[in-house]
């Protein structure tokens, strides 16, 4: 009898321990955190008072899914709580640094107009003492173009040199005797292209039509006359200078003075002042298409043989001229074959014309000021590379102060150019014959 009291007492305790687990799993669907601690305790305790059909029962409850699913829920939200200031902290120096780099990258300033006007200054203080000295008329050697060096041009250069190296800049330059220069250890952030003295010609004879040309660039690989920042245009013989910044317009400065700059808007070819580029351009091809311009407007107007298009161009802006003319690559472009040897005979041995460097900083002021140039096909400069010297990248030039007069000029001179085009080639088939 005691033995079944004994069977019956455990069976009892059984029974209950089997009902207990179900009010206390409901209990944990309410509070998660401190229920799953009980149940373990209570497992433990089933395991130890129960015989061999209990220990089936903890061994399936043993699994407690539930407090596996608590600990790897936690551990996924404290992780992911944890780590993720750890990845903003750990990515956002990065793009700092990168943003940083990139508005420095944009943030190079473009070179000061004190500067170019301090570089023009010391060219022009070195020179003109030397424009009436007939050592000056010596021809010292001869430019990347071709064109003749002569005294005045190395004095210049030397003083460029000189300025730079002085100045203890991040800048390279190109100029028409020395080519690309740099002289720096630290990579270049600019580029100047310079023409120390436009028009030489006249300054080592004392005439004043004789310029100063600089100007400059952040765009350093294969930059073109569209990448210009700012330019400057300095006369030999006066107080006077021309500046302008691209989209800032041009100003005209006298004796340091401040002078806004209005066009003229002429528009009738018999009262037009103008120029045409004259040096190494074969005179048997220029003239003839010019000689009815010339009849025209040499009365009422004015024409006016030059040698510096900076020169030219920058007169467009004192009202001294009206247009400006140098068509002569016209010729070499359309009928190359037809005309080399003339402008080999022209350029004593060279093939030579206006380039790049000749009158990029005075084309800049111009257009800023409001004037109207393309070349003699109507065609715009921006994509001209402004390093390139070739007789392939000479260029022309169709200036005016206004649209209809420019227009007038440009139609004048295609249907001229032609005509005249025409003939020779019909000359040069003739003879090949």
């Amino acid at each position: 009898m005691a033995t079944k009291k004994k069977s019956v007492k455990k069976k009892a305790a059984q029974k209950k321990v089997k009902t207990k687990p179900k009010p206390k799993a409901k209990a944990t669907s309410k509070s998660k955190g401190k229920m799953p601690s009980k149940k373990v305790t209570t497992k433990r305790k089933s395991v130890k008072s129960g015989g061999s059909s209990t220990k089936k029962a903890p061994k399936k409850r043993v699994k407690p899914i539930v407090r596996k699913n608590i600990v790897t829920k936690k551990s996924a939200t404290t992780s992911k709580k944890s780590t993720a200031p750890k990845k903003t902290d750990a990515k956002s120096p990065k793009k700092s640094k990168k943003r940083v780099k990139i508005k420095s990258k944009k943030r190079v300033k473009i070179l000061s107009k004190n500067l170019l006007v301090d570089l023009a200054t010391a060219i022009k203080e070195a020179v003109a003492p030397e424009m009436m000295n007939m050592k000056g008329r010596e021809i010292v050697g001869s430019s990347q173009s071709g064109d003749a060096t002569f005294h005045l041009d190395a004095i210049a250069e030397k003083t460029l040199l000189n300025f730079l190296t002085n100045a203890k800049l991040s800048v390279a330059y190109y100029s028409e005797d020395a080519g690309y220069t740099t002289f720096t250890s630290d990579p270049p952030t600019h580029l100047l292209v310079v023409d120390p003295i436009d028009g030489t010609r006249a300054a080592k004879c004392g005439f004043e039509n004789c310029v100063i040309s600089i100007c400059a660039t952040r765009v350093l690989e294969r930059p073109t006359i569209a990448d210009m920042d700012n330019a400057i245009v300095m006369e030999l013989t006066t107080d006077r200078y021309f500046y302008a910044e691209r989209g800032g317009g041009a100003r005209a400065f006298v004796n340091g003075h401040s002078r806004k700059i209005k066009l003229a808007q002429l528009d009738d070819i018999e009262r037009m002042a103008w120029s045409m580029t004259v040096p190494a351009r074969p005179a048997e091809l220029i003239f003839p298409v010019s000689a009815k311009l010339i009849d025209i407007s040499s009365l009422k107007g004015g024409f006016f043989a030059c040698n510096s298009s900076s020169y030219s161009l920058t007169r467009l802006l004192t009202n001294q001229l009206d247009a400006c003319v140098d068509i002569a690559n016209r010729f070499y472009r359309d009928i190359q074959d037809v005309v080399e040897d003339s402008f080999i005979n022209a350029g004593r041995g060279a093939v030579l014309g206006v380039c790049p460097y000749d009158f990029a900083a005075a084309l800049m002021i111009a257009e800023e000021a409001g004037c109207i140039i393309t070349d003699a096909y109507g065609g715009r400069f921006d994509d001209v590379l402004l390093l390139d010297s070739s007789p392939q990248n000479h260029q022309s030039i169709v200036a005016a102060t206004g649209k209809s007069l420019h227009a007038k000029l440009l139609g004048y001179y295609d249907t001229r150019i032609v005509q005249l085009e025409e003939l020779l080639q019909k000359r040069y088939e003739a003879n090949q014959a």
